[in-house]
């Protein structure tokens, strides 16, 4: 079977930190990897262990990612992964999967508009398993800055863990449950 990572960041910063005036130019800053990492966590289906990563090892998490098959991540095209990739100064090698995106591409085919906040993962997990994070990501950097790397990590955690629970819906499925109901999403072929 195919070795599938899914993962999660949170960032030591925001984008109201990096550039107060201008909301859009912070998460382009954030995106370049200047928000830093106060957590990142891999889970890893080759032995079906969660892995938690700091930002003194965005170098070692991005090498597990691409010893991966397939890397799956919500919104992670659009984050995620350019925010490790400026912080390691290279692109990553992977092949990636991002279920955010492809709920955003099937409700544009079907020409359904979502509002905002309609394909957050708390709701897209609530509809669909019946149940949603366990915290909020404005609170990741306060607890960062708290010292309370223990809620942290399992925060991002468990984030991964409803990304990982909704992509096995899509393969089990063939896709989830959306703001207008079901939405038809293709699983890629990782076998």
């Amino acid at each position: 079977m195919a070795r599938i990572a899914f993962f999660d960041i949170e960032t030591r910063k925001w984008a109201s930190d990096l550039c107060p005036e201008d909301h859009d130019r912070g998460w382009e800053l954030l995106r370049q990897g200047q928000g830093g990492i106060s957590a990142l966590a891999i889970y890893d289906t080759r032995d079906r262990w969660l892995y938690t990563y700091d930002d003194h090892e965005p170098e070692t998490a991005a090498r597990h990612l691409e010893a991966a098959d397939l890397v799956v991540g919500y919104s992670s095209d659009l984050f995620d992964i350019p925010c490790l990739e400026g912080l390691i100064h290279r692109r990553l090698r992977i092949r990636s999967y991002d279920i955010y995106t492809k709920l955003v591409e099937a409700l544009a085919h079907r020409g359904y508009k979502t509002s905002v906040g309609d394909l957050k993962l708390d709701r897209i997990a609530k509809r669909t398993l019946g149940r949603g994070k366990i915290d909020h990501g404005s609170n990741a950097r306060e607890l960062a800055r708290r010292g309370q790397f223990g809620r942290l990590f399992r925060y991002c955690g468990d984030d991964v863990h409803l990304t990982h629970d909704l992509f096995f819906k899509i393969v089990e499925d063939g896709g989830l449950i959306g703001p207008p109901g079901f939405v038809r999403l293709e699983a890629p072929c990782f076998q």
